[in-house]
């Protein structure tokens, strides 16, 4: 019985997440067990263990008046979140690039990541978006993967599922983005260690900047008025 129930929190689990990095759940909403028990056909249960793990994820939080909600990302938060993925991905490719890792099989994992991404990255719905996050977030846990240190690997994937809970709530240029990761992969073709952590570290902080602009103009235009 304790295996059925694991297996039905973990698949509670995923969907939520899916849900929440894919915008399908936006920041701010409230969820409630028992109706999403109901939709995902199981009981409230494994729901709630799912829960609790999105809400270490950072994807919920627990508020004393609503009960579980979509956590919503401020300024603050996303310049905590860029300093952690600086830290992780720097050192994650350093420390693979000095074992020998980024090599032909890496770049071929990421040709293939970056060439879904660019598939997606020009569409316009919300599954085109989810995608193209998904695919991003495939290119940027490969290179953190060529570590081969899973603690590292599992601290990032929180980090940027967090990330990119702001990004299908706002615009964005998301070709820009696919070029970037072509500068990348085009470094790690060259064998360089400095151009590839230049090329990521430009990556990230382009990526920063233009998505603290587009918080700072969510927030102004969810503010309410005072006239």
């Amino acid at each position: 019985m304790s295996m059925i129930k694991t297996t039905l929190a973990e698949q509670a689990y995923r969907e939520l997440r899916s849900r929440i990095v894919s915008g399908r759940l936006a920041g701010g909403q409230r969820l409630l067990p028992n109706e999403l028990a109901a939709d995902l056909g199981i009981s409230p249960t494994p729901v709630k263990e799912a829960c609790l793990r999105l809400e270490a994820d950072g994807l919920l939080v627990n508020s004393a008046r609503r009960g579980m909600v979509v956590r919503s990302l401020n300024q603050d938060d996303v310049d905590e979140l860029y300093a952690a993925r600086v830290l992780i991905e720097k050192g994650a490719v350093e420390a693979a690039f000095d074992a020998g890792r980024i090599d032909g099989a890496l770049h071929a994992r990421l040709s293939e990541s970056l060439a879904n991404h660019r598939r997606h990255a020009s569409g316009t719905s919300l599954d085109d978006l989810a995608l193209a996050l998904s695919h991003d977030r495939t290119f940027h846990s490969t290179l953190v993967g060529a570590a081969r240190i899973p603690m590292i690997s599992d601290m990032h994937a929180r980090i940027i599922g967090q990330t990119h809970t702001v990004f299908v709530s706002i615009p964005g240029d998301y070709s820009r983005s696919v070029k970037e990761h072509q500068d990348i992969l085009d470094a790690v073709a060259a064998g360089s260690k400095e151009q590839i952590v230049a090329a990521l570290l430009l990556h990230l902080e382009r990526s920063r900047q233009n998505t603290l602009r587009e918080v700072k103009v969510l927030a102004q235009a969810t503010e309410p008025s005072l006239l």
